[in-house]
């Protein structure tokens, strides 16, 4: 998305994990990463590297002094998220318990305030809503994916 939008040529260098990446951003081997808030806050927040901006539509709450890259690239929206899955015939009045108390868990003070002091923001979505979500992703990210010509080797 970054490329296309910005009209930039990268190269893209596949890394396994943060640790690496993060070495050799330091190190010099790479001018730039795009990493989870999260993994970058332990070298962002001493300065060893500079936030140029974040990838989701508005700027994190966690680190509200980056922009936002759609601030400077209309359309630019990638966010992480993670979701709590199980298997496919879990009978509805299990998946019913295991979200309210998820939502419970999620909209807590404590788990909030931990998520956030390392670099994360914990929501809840109903079950309904996450496919939905997901399936919104997945055609927007599809489209991306084929106007850029992604393939997998």
């Amino acid at each position: 998305m970054f490329k296309l939008l910005a009209n930039v040529d990268l190269v893209h260098v596949p890394y396994k994990g943060t640790a690496p990446a993060m070495i050799d951003l330091l190190g010099g081997q790479v001018h730039l990463v795009f990493d989870n808030i999260p993994g970058a806050l332990a070298q962002f927040r001493p300065g060893k590297v500079k936030g140029y901006g974040v990838t989701s539509a508005a700027r994190s709450p966690v680190v509200p002094e980056i922009p936002s890259l759609s601030e400077f690239l209309p359309g630019y929206d990638i966010s992480s998220w993670t979701a709590l899955v199980g298997p496919a015939r879990i009978p509805p009045a299990v998946v019913e318990r295991i979200s309210f108390f998820s939502k419970q868990a999620l909209e807590g003070a404590d788990l909030k305030k931990r998520f956030f002091d390392r670099g994360a923001r914990a929501w809840w979505t109903s079950p309904a809503e996450l496919f939905a979500y997901r399936a919104s992703e997945e055609k927007r990210l599809g489209d991306l994916i084929r106007r850029a010509k992604i393939s997998i080797d």
